[in-house]
């Protein structure tokens, strides 16, 4: 389930690392319409969390601290492989409409529209991807975060592992699934995205992803590699 978020700022300024933001948004909105399903999602440790999202900015210029945009538009991409939870996150959305919602720089953002976007339907074992939000491959060793980008020589490795871990975790698909994936850079780079202070090694393009229709869905749905919840790993074909 995927939808389109229409924003409407206050100033047309927001601060380079705007992930937080948008996560406080969203805690706020399901905060406001469940508190079980808030507590379930996010006071239960480091519960994993079936969405992503991505975030548009019209002509974007980056500054050392702000990002200066033409106009005081703003979307947000949201996709999920759950249906339920898509169903839930789109009425706790829609009660945060037309609602002022204040951001850092002494700036508000208000939810004007909310859109159903309709999913590609994938059949076949080879697609073509964009990644509409960085991907990020971490690898937590001994109490230490290590970030590869597709510029790193281990990043392929990291990547499965990666993904290992996240079909693992959420249970959703047998990882002998992951037996027959490929992902090769079409045209791809590294990046640097700032998030909570942090700088972070990731990266962005384009990728021919082979694999079975099945999983290729499930990736394409809800997304792929760390941090997915947070507004990295999404794609679109």
């Amino acid at each position: 389930m995927r939808l389109k978020l229409k924003f409407e700022l206050k100033k047309n300024e927001i601060p380079c690392d705007y992930r937080p933001f948008i996560l406080s948004f969203i805690k706020c909105s399901l905060s406001c319409y469940d508190q079980t399903l808030y507590r379930n999602l996010y006071k239960s440790g480091a519960t994993p969390k079936r969405y992503t999202f991505s975030v548009w900015l019209d002509t974007p210029s980056f500054q050392s601290e702000t990002i200066q945009l033409c106009n005081n538009r703003m979307d947000i991409q949201f996709s999920t492989s759950d249906t339920v939870l898509g169903i839930h996150m789109y009425n706790a959305f829609l009660k945060m409409r037309k609602k002022d919602f204040n951001i850092p720089l002494d700036n508000t953002l208000q939810l004007k529209e909310i859109q159903l976007v309709p999913e590609k339907i994938i059949t076949c074992r080879k697609i073509i991807t964009q990644f509409i939000s960085p991907l990020v491959i971490r690898s937590h060793i001994e109490n230490k975060d290590y970030y590869y980008s597709i510029a790193h020589p281990e990043f392929y490795e990291e990547l499965l592992k990666v993904l290992h871990n996240q079909l693992e975790t959420l249970n959703d698909l047998p990882l002998s699934l992951l037996e027959g994936f490929r992902m090769t850079p079409v045209k791809a780079q590294k990046t640097v995205v700032q998030f909570y202070g942090q700088y972070i090694e990731a990266t962005l393009g384009t990728f021919e992803m082979e694999g079975d229709p099945v999983l290729l869905d499930y990736f394409y749905k809800q997304g792929l590699g760390s941090k997915r919840s947070c507004g990295y790993g999404m794609i679109a074909i």
